[in-house]
């Protein structure tokens, strides 16, 4: 199933790249040394989301997407290093990239409703988004019309907060929070049942803090899809090509399968 969502979104992005590079070029029309140059005036955004992007032990931002993003870089001259990426909490970056021009902000989870508000390069690596909850309650697998029976917790404006919004659940149903730390804080405390997140970065934290993620399961996958990198709604799409062309290269020379391996179990 991932690998078929892996496969449309690229043949989106091939679409859509063969759509920018075969249009009538304009006398002005820019290279891809200028787009290179215009990237390295871009303000990036990212979080604490590991595997795909957080703070290393040296403190410099690191994971597959940071590393796929530099590789792209590096391939289309884009004097860029992970220390030009800003850590930020989420919603306050998910502010950023829709109300400044010139900023960038990964990883971010595909969907119409962004696609709509936002430009995106990618996809980068697949992502699975769902309702998340301790083994031992023995919820087992549930339906979407049961979620109005927990108390949910997510992170403010991340993708598991956006897909909830659709079930039209009361207020006092979901505990907005601003981090995955907060989140775990609601699971401990059982002030919560539930959380829906990414599942590999759920589990990558259980595993840093020293828990166990078998002691959880999903209930509920809400989706299932690609990360990709954002952009304010303005960039032009001549300045996105090259980088987009980039990221279509690693994944068909493999580069980017290898980056995923890398931060495997």
């Amino acid at each position: 199933m991932r690998e078929k969502v892996f496969q449309v979104f690229r043949w989106v992005s091939m679409v859509l790249f063969v759509a920018v590079t075969t249009m009538p070029k304009a006398a002005d029309a820019m290279s891809p040394e200028e787009a290179a140059a215009t990237l390295e005036t871009f303000t990036w955004y990212s979080e604490e989301y590991s595997p795909y992007n957080f703070k290393g032990e040296d403190g410099r931002p690191t994971g597959m997407a940071v590393d796929i993003l530099m590789a792209a870089f590096e391939r289309i001259g884009v004097g860029l290093t992970p220390d030009n990426i800003k850590i930020v909490p989420w919603n306050r970056s998910y502010k950023f990239v829709q109300k400044k021009p010139k900023t960038a902000l990964f990883s971010m989870t595909y969907s119409p409703e962004r696609l709509a508000i936002m430009k995106f390069v990618g996809p980068s690596v697949p992502t699975n988004i769902s309702v998340i909850a301790p083994r031992k309650k023995g919820f087992g697998t549930v339906s979407a019309a049961d979620l109005g029976e927990f108390k949910l917790g997510v992170v403010r404006d991340d993708i598991g907060d956006q897909l909830l919004r659709k079930f039209a659940l009361s207020s006092d149903a979901i505990q907005r929070k601003n981090s995955m730390r907060q989140l775990l804080f609601l699971l401990r405390t059982g002030r919560v049942d539930a959380i829906a997140y990414e599942v590999n970065v759920f589990r990558d934290a259980m595993k840093r803090s020293g828990n166990d993620p078998g002691d959880f399961e999903e209930i509920l996958v809400l989706k299932e899809g690609q990360l990709g990198y954002a952009f304010h709604k303005s960039t032009a799409p001549e300045v996105l090509a090259p980088l987009q062309k980039a990221i279509d290269e690693l994944h068909a020379d493999g580069t980017i399968e290898k980056i995923i391996a890398k931060y495997g179990d």
